[in-house]
């Protein structure tokens, strides 16, 4: 039996998230949480543990790292308290594969980021390590620099499967976990938001016919 979501299971888990975020903001932050759509399969803060009790349970599921923040819509770094009309954020299965370590995430697709990035806690958790004598980026931001360093991961998205840079955040910010940004993403897929029906549409570009 295949352990990644279908199409119709996605939106049911994408469904629950939204249904149960601020339960999650408010029990487990900073959290890793695999759920699907009956509920909460296990959550720790230690990504390994998470996987571990997820698939013994033998059941499909997503991880989600709950952020350290709430009350807010968190674009990295700047965050804009507002009145929300609108409880979905436009978040994708996405399955990430380092060395040993696979596992399907949420990750918030964001087309103003240039790279994907991930916190530093993930990048930890994932394998991730500083070189010897290594010196990070430093990224000039409105609210403040960051620092960071290049890595690679392998990502699969809908069944296709490549290998993207993530920037791997060296300052803890609080924002969001995971961000899927554009570079190699974006050249790969052709992405719509359909906000109205709480939809992201990722289309391979290699699938798509031209017009004649």
């Amino acid at each position: 039996m295949s352990t990644t979501p279908s199409e119709n299971e996605n939106r049911e888990m994408d469904q629950w998230l939204k249904r149960n975020r601020q339960m999650l903001l408010d029990l487990y932050r900073n959290q890793y949480v695999a759920y699907n759509a009956s509920g909460i399969i296990a959550h720790s803060e230690n990504l390994r543990e998470v996987l571990t009790l997820a698939k013994a349970s033998g059941q499909k599921f997503v991880i989600y790292l709950v952020p350290w923040r709430t009350s807010s819509v968190q674009i990295l770094p700047i965050r804009f308290r507002t009145v929300r009309r609108q409880e979905w954020q436009p978040d994708y299965n996405v399955k990430l594969k380092y060395r040993d370590l696979e596992i399907d995430a949420k990750m918030l697709v964001d087309s103003g980021a240039e790279l994907s990035l991930v916190s530093f806690k993930v990048g930890q958790d994932l394998g991730y390590a500083l070189a010897d004598a290594e010196s990070p980026f430093f990224a000039e931001t409105i609210g403040g620099r960051v620092e960071y360093v290049l890595r690679n991961v392998e990502m699969t998205i809908d069944g296709y499967s490549f290998i993207a840079p993530v920037a791997w955040l060296q300052t803890q910010t609080g924002g969001e976990q995971l961000l899927l940004g554009r570079e190699v993403v974006f050249d790969k897929f052709n992405i719509e938001f359909r906000q109205a029906e709480e939809r992201i549409i990722f289309t391979y570009r290699e699938d798509i016919v031209p017009e004649s």
